[in-house]
């Protein structure tokens, strides 16, 4: 049986990037063979369209907020409940890929306005909350051959 791994859908599965664009991961498409992916895309999945005006991370007296820079609609709330849903399916995950730098997905990899170092993004914060022992890796960790056999290893055990 095949471990299930939830994957960010931008990677290589559907266009649904704030721009509208896909972005291919041959990581991502090696492991295929290996794994049963479900898709994610919490942006697109809680309604904010594709193509949509991009949301940052911004450090509200300790509390990481997502908005909708242009509008100044804040999402938070909206992102952490679908990820709590989310996450009530998908109990028999074994590991994670998401997309860098996301405000979503990021892995310790985003910009979160007001501090000097990168945070998570929401999904994955809510992940690392609720799932505690997860494994999760980005595309970018996975460009890297050992990475990816050792992410492989761990998912399968």
């Amino acid at each position: 049986m095949k471990p299930k791994i939830i994957v960010s859908r931008c990677l290589g599965f559907e266009p649904c990037r704030w721009n509208g664009k896909i972005i291919p991961s041959q990581a991502v498409e090696e492991l295929k063979d290996n794994v049963e992916y479900v898709t994610v895309c919490p942006e697109a999945d809680i309604g904010l369209g594709v193509p949509r005006n991009p949301i940052d991370l911004y450090d509200k007296e300790g509390d990481v907020r997502a908005i909708q820079s242009c509008s100044g609609i804040d999402v938070t709330d909206r992102l952490r409940d679908y990820a709590n849903y989310f996450l009530s399916q998908h109990k028999d995950v074994k590991g994670f890929i998401l997309k860098s730098r996301s405000p979503s997905c990021g892995n310790n990899t985003t910009r979160i306005h007001g501090r000097t170092s990168c945070g998570d993004g929401i999904f994955t914060y809510m992940i690392k909350t609720l799932m505690s022992n997860s494994i999760i890796t980005d595309e970018t960790c996975l460009e890297e051959p050992r990475s990816k056999k050792l992410f492989l290893e761990k998912v399968s055990s």
